[in-house]
């Protein structure tokens, strides 16, 4: 009985001790990048040369600024090295961008790197293609942030008269052909509320809402948080960062709001999640026109069900390029 009871004793330490283990500090990989960084910050929300806290900012590869024929603009989170899954886009759903007077425009957004030889390839791709937008930050994920913010300033000073930004990840399925019907000048009334969301001129947060999720305090997670940085349990509704739509007012609100603000570096949290709170933005919500992974998708694609019977704008992330194209080809006949 006393061995039994030691046994047990001896279960309840572990367990104890195995809390204590995920709750204090520990020495990891991403414990030694702080989460929200003490520097100065720009008290001018307007300064070019500030990112937030990111002094001298300026952009190694430049985009001219908008035509007059540009109605949306679509700003795409890539990795330097991702050579691939930018040619795949230019490809597929991204084949508009071909077109000088396409009222819709497609930028890759992405950050510095410390190779010369990956450098130039992206010089090159640049020359061939007239596509990219490079800031001088590193390109790392605890810089994200500094991404989406390098895309919010791009956005307000060479596009605002655009009608919408669409700020996505580079591993997602855009249905253009149904973005670029609504962003033209229609007749007819919106028959949905993506239509009527899409064709609004402002106020518009559009996104698969996160509602009030808990706040990840575990050191073994790449995105916790300490009490200090974030005291509250859970964050306010925010947008993953796979797909975000901002109106062009929403997009000069929050950027005016971020670059007030102390650096955090999970940036649709932070950005779509804190400062939309603060700004009192309301997020709309894109999940019934997002294709997620499952028996709905798989049938999709094998033509067992119609494309008429859906109403999709962006597929849900890690896309391979064969689906992309099946995608494109069912969306949009490959054209």
């Amino acid at each position: 009985m006393a061995a039994m009871r030691s046994v047990i004793v001896f279960i309840i330490l572990l367990k104890v001790l195995l809390m204590i283990y995920l709750i204090t500090p520990g020495k990891t990989d991403f414990a030694e990048e702080p989460l929200l960084k003490e520097e100065k910050y720009s008290e001018n929300p307007t300064n070019e040369e500030h990112l937030m806290d990111f002094v001298n900012f300026s952009y190694t590869i430049e985009q001219p600024s908008c035509g007059v024929e540009t109605q949306g603009l679509i700003l795409i989170h890539t990795a330097p090295d991702h050579f691939g899954k930018r040619s795949v886009i230019r490809e597929t759903w991204g084949n508009f961008s071909a077109d000088q007077d396409s009222p819709l425009r497609l930028i890759f957004a992405l950050g510095a790197v410390q190779n010369d030889s990956l450098q130039t390839s992206l010089i090159e791709e640049q020359t061939l293609f007239g596509d990219l937008l490079q800031g001088n930050f590193m390109d790392t994920y605890v810089n994200i942030t500094y991404k989406h913010v390098m895309v919010l300033k791009w956005f307000n000073s060479h596009c605002n008269h655009a009608k919408l930004l669409m700020k996505i990840d580079d591993d997602i399925f855009v249905n253009t052909r149904l973005l670029l019907d609504n962003l033209m000048e229609q007749v007819e009334a919106p028959k949905t509320i993506l239509s009527y969301t899409l064709r609004r001129k402002e106020k518009v947060l559009l996104c698969s809402k996160n509602p009030n999720p808990r706040v990840i305090r575990s050191y073994k997670s790449k995105w916790r948080v300490s009490f200090k940085e974030y005291p509250d349990s859970h964050y306010p509704d925010f947008c993953p960062g796979f797909t975000v739509i901002y109106s062009p007012d929403v997009a000069k609100r929050l950027y005016e709001e971020v670059q007030q603000s102390p650096y955090f570096r999970l940036d649709d949290v932070y950005i779509t999640g804190i400062m939309s709170k603060r700004a009192n933005i309301t997020i709309t919500d894109l999940k019934p026109y997002i294709l997620y992974p499952g028996k709905t998708k798989m049938k999709l694609m094998s033509g067992e069900v119609p494309v008429s019977a859906m109403e999709l704008l962006v597929s849900w992330h890690q896309i391979e390029a064969k689906e992309m194209r099946t995608l494109w080809t069912l969306f949009a006949g490959g054209q």
